[in-house]
């Protein structure tokens, strides 16, 4: 991603569409996780994953994201995402060796055209913005002008079991340190 060129303010401390618009112009252009990190080792190397830990991320995504308590169709989608694991990647398996860029996809390839998840993206009362920024200090808006970032969803999701990976390593270093 190249350096934003236009300052973010204006001198009367308005923001400067221009640099607004640039930004925008990145964002829609930024590849999805699994092509923008492919070469990063910790997102390419295969580990042993088990298939509750990329659906119950979504769940819990999909909420810590939605402006309601639970967003729309979650249950649906969870099963969806389910499912379609079960049939094309697991295959009956318990667990699988699959690298965060693949559990990426994989959770693209399945749910990119599913009408329920998309809904997820758009805000209910219509003029869904390019950006949006929010933080715990935001002033809380009306659920129906909210929407979930779907590329940040099945990011986060991806973020998760990173850090269970590395809380895992740390605790075998740990305990080959402690035990040999």
């Amino acid at each position: 991603m190249k350096l934003i060129e236009e300052p973010f303010l204006n001198p009367d401390g308005s923001v400067n569409e221009n640099c607004m618009a640039e930004l925008n112009s990145e964002i829609k252009h930024m590849g999805k996780t699994y092509e923008r990190l492919s070469g990063d080792s910790e997102w390419s190397i295969k580990r042993w994953t088990f298939k509750r830990e990329i659906t119950g991320g979504l769940a819990k995504w999909a909420i810590r994201q939605s402006g309601y308590a639970c967003p729309d169709g979650l249950e649906k989608v969870v099963g969806y995402l389910d499912a379609c694991l079960e049939n094309e990647v697991f295959k009956s398996k318990e667990m699988l060796e699959l690298s965060l860029c693949e559990i990426n996809k994989h959770c693209w390839d399945i749910l990119e055209d599913m009408k329920e998840f998309l809904a997820w993206n758009e805000c209910k009362k219509g003029n869904t913005p390019d950006i949006s920024f929010s933080c715990r200090y935001s002033k809380k808006e009306h659920p129906d002008d909210s929407f979930i970032d779907l590329d940040a969803l099945l990011h986060n999701i991806c973020l998760d079991i990173r850090m269970e990976r590395r809380a895992n390593d740390a605790f075998d270093k740990k305990f080959e340190e402690d035990h040999g």
